[in-house]
């Protein structure tokens, strides 16, 4: 499964969608289709990928479920909505997103394209609960964060690997190529840096151990 469907998959549940960085606005497309969400707003900061996807969404005979929004982020929102995508962004983008002020979402579904060990570490520092994990090669291997407002509290260990994602089996690919990242830039890397990521290998070496066994 690829990483657009994995994403609509996680929809389920969600009766308005708002789609933060909707680029093409494919997620929402599938979600429609497969009657996983019955609304959208298709949101953009940038006018071209916001005309990209009203066109694939027009296209697909859907523009009388969806609401079209350019807008940085939260900012420029004022239709209701209990669910909130944020996806294929930097870390620090997908933080400053989630930092503005808005109306709290029942369920976020947020992708990350690099260091969601420090998402989650923004996440339980900033009243988000992780409620699901999932990981997801297609091309690249990413990790699907679905949180909602809460509590939570996590280890290094868990900041590093996953509260959740760590327990599952199918999340054994993904950390094989980690283990294997890692293993090489230990070799290159010097100091705290490198003590650092002996500590995270020894951490990916106890979760391969695991799952293998599962």
């Amino acid at each position: 499964m690829n990483r657009i469907e994995t994403l609509s998959q996680l929809t389920q549940g969600i009766n308005t969608l708002l789609d933060i960085g909707t680029d093409h606005g494919y997620v929402i497309i599938d979600a429609l289709r497969h009657g996983y969400i019955q609304n959208a707003i298709a949101c953009d900061i940038n006018k071209m990928p916001l005309d990209n996807a009203k066109q694939n969404i027009e296209a697909a005979n859907l523009t009388d479920r969806v609401t079209f929004k350019l807008s940085n982020g939260f900012q420029h929102i004022d239709g209701s909505y209990d669910g909130v995508l944020i996806a294929g962004m930097g870390m620090h983008l997908v933080k400053d997103i989630l930092s503005q002020k808005h109306v709290a979402a029942q369920k976020y579904i947020l992708q990350s394209n690099n260091h969601v060990d420090l998402l989650r570490d923004y996440l339980s520092k900033h009243d988000f609960k992780i409620m699901d994990e999932v990981a997801v090669h297609d091309k690249f291997h990413y990790v699907i964060l679905v949180c909602e407002k809460g509590k939570m509290n996590l280890n290094a260990k868990d900041m590093f690997v996953g509260p959740i994602l760590k327990n599952k089996k199918e999340a054994l690919p993904y950390y094989q190529h980690q283990m294997a990242v890692w293993v090489r830039n230990h070799a290159k890397a010097k100091g705290e840096k490198q003590a650092k990521m002996a500590v995270e290998i020894a951490y990916l070496s106890d979760i391969l151990e695991f799952l293998k066994q599962l």
